[in-house]
């Protein structure tokens, strides 16, 4: 079979017959040919001639005409092939295919989206239960990358830096022993700060981290744990539930502790870590840890389950990638889409 070639409202009233009125089905073709040269005129007015412009004007104004007229045919299909002439005289270099215009416009997206994500808001998957309650595995978040600086894209450089991470922030940051990993804790205490971890209690500058009574609180473990004391995938855990507040915030969330544990997770006084002084002692002689300029201290909610600052150290704040925001999406192995916390606000 041969092809035919796609033919203008003008060259289809032509064969249509030059006499009589145009049909609606004629008129509504040529009002949307109008209208795209209308459209593809002001797009590229600027770029033309003043005597370009009065061409395609008067051409315009002459197809308008002869639908507004007698509802002559004849002079429909002239003023429509005198247009359909102009245009590929003087717009010819703006025609496009449609097939370029949908590249064109999933290129734009395509950029729109790398630029919002290189600057603005990343997409991250919470793997492990390290954060659990106030994250569960499965949980995908958006983390708000704009809120402590305008970053070089895939660097740790800053094109300006406005602030840095505070107590009680949930962050997502480049994992000091592995960059290629991202992880995400809270920040117990920032540069200056002395930090001492006595069992289940947690000391900032002399001071322990207000807790209110705990409640019971029963977890499925359904991914593979980052934590010291990991014991596979599936498994069953009951701790205690307790709302703490961050060091000079008003920052409230819950952290977990497992009684069934027979120990806790090592604190390091004494040893030197990246990012933490631990030589000295705080003003009752208990060893602590002193974090360093630009660095930040911290730790998983589920403090029985999370490896962190206690064993690796401090975070370099170059590292820190953005604040979580809230869960826009939730899948559980064992319970599949949980739509309670679609949209929870990570605090």
């Amino acid at each position: 079979m041969s092809g035919k070639k796609k033919r203008t409202p003008a060259q289809r009233e032509e064969s249509a017959g030059p006499s009589g009125p145009p049909d609606g089905a004629t008129l509504k073709k040529a009002r949307r040919f109008l209208k795209d040269v209308e459209r593809l005129f002001a797009k590229h007015r600027a770029k033309l001639s003043e005597k370009d412009q009065e061409k395609v004007t008067s051409a315009m104004e002459s197809v308008r005409a002869a639908m507004e007229g007698t509802g002559d045919g004849k002079r429909l299909s002239t003023a429509l092939k005198e247009l359909d002439a102009r245009v590929d005289q003087v717009l010819g270099f703006a025609k496009k295919s449609t097939s370029r215009e949908y590249v064109e416009s999933i290129v734009v997206a395509i950029a729109i989206a790398l630029v919002l994500r290189a600057f603005v808001v990343e997409a991250f998957k919470i793997p492990t239960g390290s954060m659990i309650p106030t994250l569960a595995v499965g949980d995908h978040i958006f983390v708000n990358k704009f809120i402590y600086g305008l970053r070089v894209p895939f660097s740790n450089m800053w094109f300006v830096e406005w602030g840095t991470p505070e107590r009680g922030d949930v962050i997502v940051f480049r994992y000091p022993m592995d960059l290629s990993k991202d992880y995400i804790k809270r920040v117990v205490a920032v540069a200056g700060d002395e930090v001492r971890v006595d069992g289940n209690e947690v000391y900032v500058n002399g001071k322990v981290l207000e807790r209110n009574d705990p409640t019971e609180y029963r977890y499925v473990e359904e991914g593979e744990e980052d934590g010291f004391f990991s014991e596979g995938p599936s498994i069953t855990r009951e701790a205690l539930a307790y709302p703490e507040t961050s060091q000079g915030t008003d920052q409230h969330y819950t952290v977990l502790y497992e009684p069934s544990r027979l120990g806790r997770r090592p604190f390091p006084a004494g040893h030197e870590l990246d990012g933490l002084d631990c030589a000295g002692t705080d003003a009752e002689g208990h060893p602590v840890c002193k974090v360093k300029p630009d660095y930040v201290f911290c730790m998983g909610d589920n403090r029985d389950n999370s490896s962190d600052s206690r064993v690796w150290g401090g975070v370099p704040i170059t590292y820190v990638k953005g604040k979580a925001m809230f869960v826009w999406w939730s899948w559980g192995t064992h319970v599949g889409v949980r739509w309670d916390r679609l949209g929870h606000v990570v605090h």
